[in-house]
């Protein structure tokens, strides 16, 4: 499963803008579970629910725990996740849709590879611990095989949880030369303009070798241009 959705992340022909924004509004439904556990506000964590969203996008200020206290759980969610792509349209005007797009690759791909190879690292060690390499010992094998697929379940959800919490603050950074550097074109030029002396025109008549030189130097022809 890794291995077929990184492949699909490095085929630029796959839409990578509709699985964010699947894995942003599936985020944005299990918080708002985590902190709406009724429909009728009694137990309702209006602040913890307006904190855990600003981790993962900035809610305007009129949207505030009093504010969604007064709305039901539907339109908690709803106006959330309308939020939620409204910023992210907004994000990709900004950095225009090309950039974006880079940026949803490499967001994606970084936190796949690291989580990826937490995960192999820990089946790892459980592996060593339960005894793999013994395969009579049937028990620790069965415990190995289903925490292994607890496991790879709980890094789908890091996974799906972490996207959600990166893409909205991922800053492009415009890399300039320093001051006093030249680029290397400028570089190439210089040393192709550098490498030739300007000599003057002549008239077609051979100047010999002991004759002044006819650039104006006052040197004979053979210690100057002539040489």
């Amino acid at each position: 499963v890794i291995y077929n959705q990184r492949r699909k992340i490095l085929n630029k022909e796959t839409d990578l803008k509709e699985n964010i924004l699947t894995m942003i509004k599936e985020e944005i439904q299990r918080i708002v579970d985590a902190h709406i556990t009724d429909e009728h506000g009694i137990s309702w964590d209006t602040a913890g629910l307006v904190t855990e969203v600003n981790t993962v996008f900035p809610l305007p200020r009129e949207l505030d725990a009093e504010a969604l206290s007064r709305m039901s759980s539907k339109e908690i969610e709803e106006k959330l996740i309308e939020l939620a792509e409204a910023l992210y349209e907004q994000r990709e005007k900004e950095v225009g849709p090309d950039n974006m797009r880079m940026m949803e690759r490499l967001v994606m791909l970084r936190i796949i590879d690291n989580l990826w190879v937490e995960h192999l690292t820990m089946m790892e060690h459980m592996r060593l611990e339960a005894g793999w390499q013994t395969l009579r010992q049937t028990r620790a094998v069965d415990a190995y095989k289903r925490e292994g697929y607890k496991q790879f379940q709980v890094l789908l959800d890091t996974i799906q949880h972490d996207v959600a919490h990166t893409i909205y603050h991922v800053n492009l950074v415009k890399r300039e030369a320093p001051a006093g550097t030249t680029t290397p074109m400028a570089q190439a030029a210089e040393r192709a303009g550098g490498s030739s002396k300007l000599r003057p025109k002549t008239s077609g008549k051979k100047t010999g070798r002991n004759e002044p030189c006819p650039c104006g130097s006052g040197k004979k022809y053979k210690h100057c241009c002539g040489r």
